[in-house]
């Protein structure tokens, strides 16, 4: 209940007026039953249900009876009767020579309007906020942006670049000897004190809000295949709104590779069965060291990638955003070849994805006490 001056209520409080919604641009509906009508002549009622296949928002059978008659009248259809019943005639719509080329014209504003929603797209996408990349992943978005990227991954072997596919079976045998025990560096950083006597503070990622997207190129085009869900933590100390590296900030994120998705269920069967995400669900990746890279807190980090039961040193740039002393916002991508951990290209039918892929991980962090 909304209250006056006096604290008294008043009543409701309005609806929010900042509402928006799906729904078809202005005037869609004309070439749209052109369209429909172009596929095969019709009568009005039956093209209630195939407009709604386009999906954009509430079409009622008013409204296309509107447009068939401004069709009609411009000489864009023609119209015939045709017995259904004893006493019940139905009019079918079919296009005029004239209509047919009137659509070929509106399919021009239609391409039109598209390139500049997918300008909106790009530049939303572009803004690299957290709700952007969620967005790429939940809907299973094709990367608008720009793919070109090096070919160069930072895990390659040169050797192994040269190496057949044939004998990836090797690299496999290899990769599932026992992994040699290691110090804990995430722990033992926890423990150490920084020149001006501080001690790293321990950073959880917040897996709702923490993101990889891994962009692939084929020979169909771009593909793209994301998941949320990213976790771990990292160990840094932050001061005024900056990342120190005197002691090199460390960390390990987990990354649950057999919930990598596209939106496609052929792919996202073939990506499973290639990766073997039964055997292998998660990626993770171990920071061990960072120093600064450039201004605007860009960083470049170095550690060690294991996925597919394969591990690699690794190296990279990265963005890390202060926004306080207790949360990081991290941002950077890297490309990489598949090969390079015992994963042979995904091949399916007429569809051949390529080697090298770019690596997007966004990743929100929060402090929290230890």
């Amino acid at each position: 209940m909304a209250m006056d001056e006096r604290g008294a209520a008043r009543g409701p409080a309005p609806q929010r007026s900042a509402n928006f919604g799906l729904a078809p641009p202005r005037g869609f509906l004309l070439p749209a039953i052109l369209l429909l009508l172009t596929e095969q002549p019709g009568y009005g009622y039956a093209l209630v249900p195939r407009l709604r296949e386009f999906r954009f928002g509430h079409v009622d059978r008013p409204a296309v009876y509107r447009a068939l008659a401004v069709l009609e009248h411009d000489g864009l259809v023609t119209v015939e009767s045709e017995d259904v019943r004893s006493g019940q005639v139905r009019r079918v719509y079919a296009p005029t020579p004239l209509g047919q080329k009137v659509l070929r014209s509106w399919m021009s504003v239609v391409r039109e309007e598209h390139a500049h929603l997918g300008e909106v797209i790009r530049r939303y996408q572009a803004t690299g906020t957290t709700e952007a990349v969620l967005a790429e992943v939940e809907g299973g978005w094709v990367p608008e942006l720009d793919l070109e990227w090096s070919a160069v991954s930072t895990t390659s072997l040169w050797r192994r670049r040269l190496m057949p596919l044939d004998d990836l079976d090797e690299a496999r045998e290899r990769s599932d000897q026992p992994e040699v025990p290691r110090a804990e560096a995430v722990e033992s950083t926890a423990d150490s004190e920084s020149a001006g006597g501080r001690t790293p503070a321990r950073f959880e990622l917040d897996p709702e809000r923490s993101a990889v997207i891994i962009d692939a190129r084929s020979t169909v085009g771009p593909i793209s295949f994301g998941t949320v869900g990213v976790t771990g933590a990292l160990y840094a100390v932050v001061i005024s709104g900056a990342v120190s590296t005197e002691i090199p900030p460390t960390g390990r994120l987990t990354i649950d590779v057999s919930a990598l998705h596209s939106g496609n269920k052929v792919y996202d069967a073939e990506l499973r069965r290639r990766i073997d995400a039964r055997r292998f669900p998660t990626a993770t990746v171990e920071l061990t060291d960072c120093e600064p890279s450039a201004p605007c807190s860009r960083y470049k980090l170095s550690g060690e990638i294991t996925f597919h039961g394969v591990s690699r040193r690794a190296e990279g740039t990265v963005s890390v955003e202060a926004r306080s002393d207790d949360q990081l916002v991290i941002s950077g991508e890297q490309a990489f070849d598949v090969r390079d951990f015992a994963v042979p290209s995904p091949t399916m039918l007429m569809l051949r994805i390529f080697p090298d892929v770019r690596v997007r991980l966004h990743a929100e962090a929060k402090r929290v006490d230890v």
